[in-house]
C-alpha cells in the first residue's frame, strides 16, 4: 500500500473476499511466532526505544526506526538491531511531522470536546452532540494510528498521503482495525500488569504486531506471486519447551 492505488486481488472466481478474523487468526500467530524467533533483538530495541525518547523531539524518529526493524521481522528478512538506526535516520522528518500533527490534533480534539461537553441550557444538546462527534473523531484517529506507522516504514512519507492512506484502510477494513487495536490494548494490559514487561518490550510488541497486521492486509490489494508467499506458521505451543522438535516453515 506503498505505492499506487489499492487494486483488490482477483482470482478465477473473482474478487477475493476476507473477512476481519481471516486476517487476524494468522495476524497474531504470525506475531507471537515472530517475538519468539527474535526476543532479544526485540527487547534491546525496545531500550533503546526509551532511550531514544527521552530527547522528545527524536521521539517520533524512534518509533519510526522501531517500526522500520519490525517490518523487517514481518517480512521475514535479517534483523538487526542496527536496523532501528536506518529507520531513524530516514524517517527522522516525515516522523516529526506526523508527531506533531497527531499531538495538535489530539489536543484540539480533548479541549474542544471538554469545553463543548461544558455547554448548559439551550445550548446542552447541540455543545453534547458536538462533544460526542469530537470524540468519535479522536477514536478514528486512534484506529488511523494501526496503519500510519507501518505505512511510513513501508516507504509512504508525505504527511497528506499517510493520513490518506491510513483513513481509507481504516474505512475498508474497520473490523480488522478495531481488532488488531484491540490486541494491542490486551498487550499493553498484560504488560502492565507483569510491570517489567511495560520497560523491557511493550513498544517493540506494539511496532511488530501492526507491522505483521499491516503485511497480512496487504495481500488483500497486492496479492504476492507464488515464489514470494510466506509459508503459514505450522509451530504450536509445544514448541515453546520443545524446540527441537520445531515445525518452524524453511
Amino acid at each position: 500500500m506503498t505505492q499506487g492505488r489499492p487494486v483488490p486481488s482477483r482470482n478465477a472466481a473473482g474478487p477475493k473476499r476476507l473477512r476481519a478474523a481471516d486476517m487476524l487468526r494468522p495476524t497474531f500467530k504470525r506475531f507471537f511466532w515472530h517475538t519468539y524467533d527474535h526476543l532479544g533483538t526485540l527487547i534491546g530495541a525496545n531500550l533503546l526505544w526509551l532511550v531514544t525518547c527521552l530527547g522528545v523531539v527524536t521521539a517520533p524518529a524512534a518509533t519510526a526506526g522501531l517500526f522500520y526493524l519490525a517490518r523487517r521481522i514481518a517480512a521475514e528478512e535479517d534483523a538487526h538491531i542496527s536496523d532501528f538506526w536506518v529507520g531513524f535516520r530516514r524517517d527522522f522528518v516525515p516522523s516529526l511531522k506526523l508527531g506533531a500533527f497527531t499531538l495538535a490534533v489530539a489536543a484540539l480534539f480533548w479541549f474542544n470536546a471538554d469545553f463543548y461537553g461544558r455547554l448548559r441550557g439551550g445550548l446542552a444538546f447541540g455543545g453534547t452532540a458536538l462533544a460526542t462527534l469530537l470524540v468519535w473523531s479522536g477514536a478514528f484517529l486512534v484506529l488511523m494510528h494501526a496503519h500510519l506507522h507501518p505505512l511510513l516504514a513501508g516507504g509512504e512519507r508525505g504527511l497528506a498521503r499517510l493520513l490518506k492512506k491510513s483513513a481509507l484502510l481504516v474505512l475498508d477494513n474497520t473490523g480488522f482495525t478495531v481488532g488488531i487495536t484491540l490486541q494491542a490494548f490486551v498487550l499493553t494490559v498484560i504488560c502492565l500488569v507483569t510491570g517489567v514487561g511495560l520497560l523491557l518490550i511493550l513498544a517493540s510488541l506494539h511496532a511488530t504486531l501492526l507491522a505483521t497486521g499491516h503485511r497480512e492486509l496487504l495481500k488483500k490489494y497486492f496479492p504476492e506471486p507464488p515464489d514470494a508467499v510466506q509459508p503459514d506458521e505450522t509451530r504450536t505451543l509445544r514448541d515453546l519447551w520443545r524446540p527441537w522438535d520445531s515445525q518452524k516453515p524453511e
